[in-house]
């Protein structure tokens, strides 16, 4: 099994976190809107709010999560990437 040093640790809880983070807005945009529909009657252009979102602002902002999560995650696990790609660059040098 691999041990895993603490950079990596640290990387994967805050991997997790976001993971949960983002997760909370999914279920926010996907059940709080549905719930809540009937208390969102205001106008948003020429629409009441509750058919916007449903019909545009979900996709909207399941789109917006996809991107801040390969944003943010690429972002985190950059230098842990980095010191593994240096690693292996040493294992295969050639003696």
């Amino acid at each position: 099994m691999f041990k895993q040093s603490s950079p990596h640790m640290a990387t994967r809880g805050r991997l997790r976190a976001l993971t949960l983070g983002l997760l909370v807005m999914w279920a926010a945009a996907s059940f709080g809107v549905a719930y809540w529909a009937r208390e969102l009657s205001f106008l948003w252009g020429h629409w009441p709010f509750s058919f916007w979102m449903t019909a545009q602002g979900s996709v909207l902002v399941f789109l917006a999560i996809t991107v801040i999560y390969a944003v943010l995650a690429n972002r985190l696990d950059g230098p842990s990437n980095q010191h593994d790609h240096d690693q292996a660059l040493e294992t295969d040098a050639q003696p």
